[in-house]
């Protein structure tokens, strides 16, 4: 789309009111305006706009797109464009397979047969109408040729509007059908003719899906102007409607007809249909089913030969439509613009936390160094009597450590010495600052040194006592015993 520009990003839609919405049509000699807003509990219409656009050039017709869409008052909403039939062309086929993404994947391929296009030159979708012989789907074909769609993006971009959807009107319409005109055709099919000014729109709806579309090149203008021409053929051409339908096998026959749109000044209109389609006719002007405002309603009013319903119902019923007519670049354009908004804000967060969070840091440190300077006004004349005190109390811990040591291996010496048995000679004795202590000698027999381990045991000195080693040896005629005693010192610990 060579049109469009695809390297512009939109900061504007960083305040995107996702619940505002302006539908705009104008594929015909008039440009239809539809500003709507949703929400949870209410869908309202609030204002509805028309302007004569024939034989403008294109840049003429976003003027008058810029102009009327500044009349709305719309708040930054979301612009959706509305394709009607006539620049469609829609397709009952059947697809060999229930899985969504295979489905496409032959959608793809064999998009092209049906259209005298190349698979370059048109946008494919499709609406899911229901699973028959269990691996059969069938699917009503939905094609525009990229070049129509392509010059009302370039159109509504000199306008100076984003264009975020292009939806299907019939589409639109069967949600309608029963969310506006209160109608149920979970049961049965119903056949809704939509009367606008210069086309309308035949569609079989079904479970509130469009099964079936057919565009009718006849309107309000011929049916009114050129009633006696046009009303006859408008019936052949609902009747060959029907019977294409019926040929294609799709679903049930219709049981009821439903004529919207237009509908207010074509009087003698149903009657002909009763008595030429043998089936019930319901003419249901849309207006009255419609949480509307007075000032759409007197616009609407005001152009009694055009209907707004193609442009309004997508706009109510935008989240359960599943045709989505936007061309791939866009869409890819779109998604990099929504990445590029999502590292924006990503950053924008980011920054403002590392604000916040040095903006708490250098709080923190400057109440804290004013407390620390109160603190050091406050109790400087004490600090000098504080570190006389210090080192005072340093030189008493370490006589007071000295004193509770002294003597303390003569204690260990004598201690040894009244645990000692007879029979036992001590050749070495050891002990070092951590407290380890050895004691190596030499023993009569093996008893005296497992006494001596015991004694040292009960003893207040030592604990932890292990024998490292016993070894037998001759001492002239006599057998001795070598060994080799450690333990740790009590008191020396608790010292």
């Amino acid at each position: 789309m060579s049109g469009v520009n695809l390297k512009r990003i939109n900061l504007r839609s960083f305040a995107r009111n996702r619940n505002e919405l302006v539908g705009i049509d104008f594929s015909g000699n008039n440009l239809k305006f539809a500003h709507a807003r949703i929400s949870s509990n209410k869908r309202e219409v609030i204002n509805l706009s028309s302007r004569d656009i024939s034989g403008l050039a294109d840049a003429d017709i976003s003027k008058v797109i810029r102009s009327g869409y500044g009349e709305l008052g719309a708040k930054n909403p979301q612009i959706i464009n509305i394709i009607p039939p006539h620049l469609v062309i829609t397709k009952n086929i059947e697809i060999p397979s229930v899985n969504e993404k295979e489905i496409r994947e032959i959608i793809n391929l064999q998009a092209g047969r049906h259209t005298p296009y190349s698979r370059e030159e048109i946008i494919v979708d499709y609406i899911d109408i229901g699973t028959y012989k269990n691996s059969y789907t069938k699917i009503l074909l939905v094609i525009v040729a990229r070049s129509v769609v392509k010059r009302q993006f370039e159109i509504l971009d000199k306008a100076g509007l984003q264009l975020e959807r292009v939806l299907l009107a019939p589409e639109g319409l069967a949600w309608s059908v029963s969310k506006v005109l209160k109608i149920e055709t979970q049961d049965s099919p119903a056949n809704v003719v939509h009367i606008d000014e210069g086309f309308t729109d035949f569609s079989i709806v079904f479970k509130n899906n469009v099964v079936f579309i057919r565009s009718i090149p006849i309107g309000t203008r011929h049916l009114l102007n050129e009633k006696g021409k046009y009303e006859s053929r408008f019936v052949e051409e609902l009747k060959n409607s029907l019977e294409a339908y019926q040929n294609e096998d799709i679903e049930k026959s219709p049981s009821v007809i439903i004529l919207t749109g237009a509908v207010e000044e074509l009087k003698d209109l149903e009657a002909v249909l009763n008595s030429s389609l043998h089936l019930p006719i319901k003419v249901m002007p849309y207006f009255k089913n419609l949480t509307i405002s007075d000032q759409a309603l007197k616009a609407a009013s005001a152009t009694r030969n055009l209907s707004f319903l193609n442009v309004i119902a997508p706009l109510l019923t935008t989240q359960d439509m599943k045709i989505n007519l936007v061309p791939e670049e866009v869409k890819l354009r779109k998604s990099l613009e929504e990445k590029g908004r999502d590292l924006i804000k990503a950053g924008i967060f980011v920054l403002l936390s590392f604000v916040l969070l040095f903006s708490i840091m250098a709080s923190k440190i400057y109440f804290k160094s004013a407390y620390l300077k109160v603190l050091n006004n406050k109790y400087q004349p004490l600090s000098q009597d504080a570190q006389k005190l210090e080192e005072d109390f340093t030189k008493v811990s370490a006589i007071k450590g000295y004193l509770a040591k002294r003597g303390y291996l003569l204690e260990i010496l004598t201690e040894l010495y009244n645990v000692t048995p007879e029979g036992l000679e001590l050749n070495d004795i050891r002990f070092d600052e951590q407290g380890k202590f050895t004691v190596r000698g030499v023993a009569e027999s093996m008893s005296t040194v497992f006494s001596f381990v015991g004694s040292m045991e009960k003893s207040k000195y030592f604990e932890d006592v292990k024998t490292k080693y016993t070894s037998k040896r001759k001492d002239g005629m006599k057998d001795v015993t070598d060994f080799e005693i450690a333990a740790s010192l009590k008191k020396y610990f608790s010292s």
